[in-house]
């Protein structure tokens, strides 16, 4: 993610009545940089090596009130909270996760991928899932093979 992506989440930020605090900055700055879905403890690493003195406390709170405003998204994997600019703030596309039970790799899927569940579970029980916030847990091909 370039400098100017970067800017624009800011300028999201702004547009929604938001101030640009130097965690904030932080924390997004951590995200348009990681590779993956980082713990909040990853990105607390990263952070502390160009921002010192930006303490865990405070990155857990930034990311709260970023995934608020509907600039990260967040999802509970085996291993704990991972996050990643949305698709809103010029992050990855919208998705769904899956995580292998075995190697605990977290692999990206189509955001469509369970539209016929979606529609079967509304017209059946009148619930509207919304799997973009848990990971699907299975083996994947790699595992499944062993």
């Amino acid at each position: 993610m370039s400098g100017d992506a970067v800017e624009a989440v800011l300028q999201t930020l702004r547009e929604r009545g938001h101030r640009i605090t130097m965690p904030r900055r932080a924390v997004i700055d951590a995200l348009s940089r990681a590779e993956g879905h980082p713990t909040v403890e990853q990105i607390t690493a990263d952070i502390a090596e160009r921002w010192p003195g930006i303490h865990l406390t405070t990155v857990y709170r930034t990311l709260e009130t970023l995934a608020e405003v509907g600039v990260v998204t967040h999802v509970h994997l085996a291993s704990g909270t991972a996050y990643h600019l949305a698709d809103t703030a010029g992050g990855m596309p919208a998705h769904v996760h899956a995580q292998c039970r075995t190697c605990h790799r977290v692999i990206d899927l189509p955001d469509d991928v369970l539209d016929d569940v979606r529609r079967r579970l509304d017209a059946s029980a009148g619930f509207r899932l919304d799997p973009h916030h848990v990971a699907l847990s299975g083996l994947c091909r790699d595992c499944a093979d062993d």
